[in-house]
């Protein structure tokens, strides 16, 4: 009788833990601002879709923001703040439960607003398809309450990289930030490690973007990489909340677009792109059970350290839909 309820009590154990890693947890996805964070079964579709509203303002010189009349000690004009605002579409499918295929491209909404040394204020804008991109996503261990993959893909260049815009001067080519593509073909490199608990779980993701080669104006932008970690709690087998912190490091572009001057404003400068970021975000997901979450995250930039005058980060909030079947 002792060995029958021994028995009973290691496959209870055991149906405990297995379910902690379940996808039917509402925290089984990372918060919604992160991508690639998952991987799937083997014959199993993902679709997703992605709201992001950014917002950057004030102008700084390493970590201390600076006015708009200091930049303009230096320059004609000086950026005031700029707006992006980011529609993602993805998809994911998985030909084995080792790889994830997935492919996402992305919609861009940029306003920029200025002031000019005469007093003058103007705005620009650009809007058109980012660049794309496809990756595999390659489990390296995944057990009951764990899971480890890596991602290996590339970006393929099909935004504009040669905007333009009414200002004071005319009708010119937009400076580097307003453009909505790289130009270029860059590599995605991303590792995520997650754990489960009871009723929480907390994942790590480390990813890279490297450039390579010049696009046809002959620069690249500057490599890109960024470290995000979270905590999730389960409210009930709906909600999660959760709270999470960032990492952002973006390097100085590589040449320049011959159309744009450098003297003029800060962000026509390929010198002036570099620096570092910390953010802090609290999210919400919602599973609803029958394929379909959504999740919500609102992000605030507390730390940046930038070479400038350049603007810096300030919010961002990200809204999406997921849909497996």
């Amino acid at each position: 009788m002792k060995s029958i309820t021994a028995l009973t009590i290691c496959a209870l154990a055991i149906t405990s833990l297995s379910s902690l890693a379940d996808n039917s947890r509402p925290d089984s996805h990372a918060p919604i601002n992160i991508m690639g964070d998952h991987t799937h079964k083997a014959g199993e579709w993902m679709l997703s879709y992605r709201f992001m509203d950014m917002k950057m303002s004030d102008n700084y010189i390493d970590s201390d923001d600076v006015s708009s009349q200091d930049v303009l000690e230096d320059y004609m004009v000086a950026p005031l703040e700029m707006t992006m605002r980011m529609h993602m579409l993805g998809v994911m499918y998985a030909p084995s439960d080792k790889v994830t295929l997935m492919a996402m491209t992305h919609y861009l909404d940029n306003d920029m607003n200025h002031l000019t040394r005469m007093g003058m204020t103007f705005s620009t804008d650009t809007s058109g398809l980012g660049d794309t991109s496809v990756s595999a996503l390659v489990n390296i261990q995944q057990d009951s309450s764990s899971s480890t993959h890596y991602q290996v893909g590339i970006s393929f260049s099909t935004g504009d990289i040669k905007e333009r815009g009414n200002t004071p001067m005319g009708n010119v080519r937009l400076p580097y930030p307003m453009q909505l593509g790289s130009g270029t073909y860059d590599a995605i490199l991303a590792l995520t490690h997650k754990e489960y608990f009871a009723n929480s779980s907390w994942g790590i993701q480390g990813k890279q973007i490297i450039r390579t080669g010049h696009n046809d104006l002959d620069y690249r932008l500057g490599n890109r990489f960024e470290l995000n970690s979270w905590y999730a709690y389960n409210l009930n087998h709906q909600w999660a909340t959760s709270a999470g912190i960032r990492y952002l490091n973006q390097k100085d572009i590589k040449g320049a677009d011959s159309a744009l001057n450098p003297m003029m404003v800060p962000t026509a400068d390929p010198k002036l792109r570099s620096g570092y970021a910390w953010d802090l975000s609290l999210g919400l997901n919602f599973n609803l059970h029958n394929g379909h979450r959504l999740g919500f995250e609102f992000t605030k930039t507390v730390h940046q350290d930038l070479d400038g005058p350049q603007l810096g980060r300030d919010w961002s909030a990200t809204l999406g839909w997921q849909y497996a079947l």
